[in-house]
């Protein structure tokens, strides 16, 4: 009998490993791999800008990061790309009578490596190297790959510009304190971080999606689609539509 049940268990756990598994998407040949003829709108000459050259091979990670040399760690892991000098409006600072007051705010370095490129100031191609030395950055350069600057628009254009201020009050608030929102809102206004992120269920909980405890864009966008299968960088993977929405807020 006890034979009998270890193969039984062992020819289950067989079965298992030959179930199909869930499948997600990577970053190559998505809308951030610029190796490809993907992004034909960011090509230089009729080329891919970070296209592989004579004895090399792709690579798309080497858009935003590098194996060594980064010039400044506090930008994000072995991150690359020239970092935005803008000074953003946040969602406090839009005046609405509506919105709580006591909520705190402050730009990641998450959300400011997507605005390094998204802030439509920097272009695409602008890469900067250098040695930091016991907190001491040396070396720096800034390079623009293909000599021709590439903007996420047709030319370098700061995102809903306000004043001298980049307006980021016109979409969802980043770079704020979830904690802070559920202290300033009416009651169970926001889900407990500890929930499950979609109303299907899964198990990403809220709490996964934030950065340092604060909505970032990374809380909504998946550039790396490390999570489920996106049809396209960019796109959250585990949620969409109103279920997005409704992975935070109880409504």
């Amino acid at each position: 009998m006890k034979i009998r049940k270890i193969l039984t268990i062992g020819m289950l756990a067989g079965a298992a490993m030959l179930l199909p598994t869930a499948t997600r998407a990577t970053i190559v040949n998505s809308v951030h791999d610029f190796t490809t003829t993907t992004n034909t709108l960011y090509w230089i000459s009729g080329s891919p800008w970070n296209a592989p050259k004579t004895g090399s091979t792709n690579n798309v990670c080497s858009s935003c990061h590098t194996i060594h040399h980064a010039p400044d760690p506090t930008r994000g892991p072995l991150f690359i790309h020239t970092p935005t000098a803008r000074t953003f409006k946040t969602y406090d600072q839009a005046g609405s009578d509506t919105f709580p007051s006591g909520i705190i705010f402050s730009l990641g370095s998450s959300s400011l490596a997507c605005l390094s490129c998204h802030d439509g100031s920097v272009a695409i191609n602008s890469q900067d190297t250098g040695v930091n030395i016991s907190g001491v950055q040396t070396n720096q350069s800034t390079t623009v790959k293909g000599t021709t600057p590439l903007y996420i628009s047709s030319s370098a254009i700061p995102i809903e510009v306000n004043g001298a201020q980049d307006d980021l009050t016109h979409m969802h608030p980043i770079g704020v304190s979830y904690a802070s929102c559920q202290a300033a809102l009416p009651a169970n206004s926001l889900k407990d971080p500890a929930t499950a992120f979609t109303t299907a269920g899964s198990a990403v909980t809220v709490a996964n999606q934030l950065k340092a405890g604060k909505v970032e864009c990374a809380t909504c966008h998946d550039i790396h689609r490390t999570i489920g299968n996106a049809p396209n960088s960019g796109i959250f993977t585990v949620a969409s539509g109103q279920n997005l929405c409704l992975g935070c807020h109880n409504k």
